[in-house]
């Protein structure tokens, strides 16, 4: 009986090291998720998505937004302290998505920029590697309110705030031949901005992850949109002390 003791005390003792050290380990950070607006998520694959998830084409398109949003959450929640505008509704988060959305235009990253908000982490060195990121792709989102940043510091004292500003699923070999054969790839493509609390640009890249040919939303969530919100997770923590 008395070992059965010590051996309780020791496991338990062992388990408050642990979460202590994985305290110790998590940044005290707070950031600030916005998902990407409807309007900024490009598919060529909802119709067959839709189909085999049993559900129409806008369910779907709001299922995507969401569960991509929960991971990234999600994963972020475990490198530091996170708010998702999406969730935070004692807060009038959804309002505040509509402020930020109204205030925002879109272009594409000037190459001349190239470097200059890349986080160098995931580059791709070979065709083989399935995700990697690049600098000189990235949608880059124009928050023409300069003190709209700073009114969601002041709001939620986060010290960063993480802005999805596209989503894209591209479908390639689709031919009726290798549509029948159920022979072709898929490529998620993530375009992320990071601004820190006075609204400068931090970083600003796309997250490029190539899967296979699954239809339904419950695969792809499992399967790509955990794996893209991890490796986003990590630049995030290569950045931010």
């Amino acid at each position: 009986m008395r070992i059965v003791k010590l051996v309780f005390v020791f496991l338990l003792l062992q388990q408050v090291a642990t979460a202590q050290t994985d305290t110790a380990q998590k940044s005290t950070k707070k950031i600030l998720v916005v998902p990407y607006p409807s309007m900024m998520y490009f598919s060529d694959a909802d119709q067959d998505l839709a189909r085999y998830s049993k559900m129409d084409e806008q369910r779907l398109r709001a299922q995507l937004r969401s569960k991509l949003e929960s991971n990234v959450y999600h994963q972020l929640l475990a490198a530091f302290d996170a708010v998702s505008l999406m969730n935070a509704t004692s807060l009038n988060g959804e309002q505040d998505l509509k402020y930020i959305y109204a205030a925002s235009r879109y272009y594409l990253a000037d190459r001349k920029n190239s470097g200059k908000y890349s986080s160098s982490l995931f580059k791709r060195k070979n065709k083989k590697q399935a995700l990697y990121t690049t600098d000189s792709t990235t949608m880059l989102a124009d928050i023409g309110s300069p003190d709209l940043l700073k009114q969601l510091h002041q709001k939620y004292g986060n010290d960063y705030t993480l802005y999805i500003t596209q989503f894209e699923l591209n479908t390639s070999n689709k031919n009726t031949i290798e549509w029948m054969k159920q022979d072709y790839k898929r490529t998620y493509v993530l375009h992320y901005n990071l601004f820190d609390a006075a609204g400068r640009l931090v970083l600003a890249e796309t997250i490029y992850l190539e899967g296979g040919n699954e239809n339904t939303l419950t695969e792809i969530n499992e399967k790509y949109f955990t794996e893209i919100a991890q490796k986003l997770r990590d630049i995030l923590k290569s950045k931010i002390n």
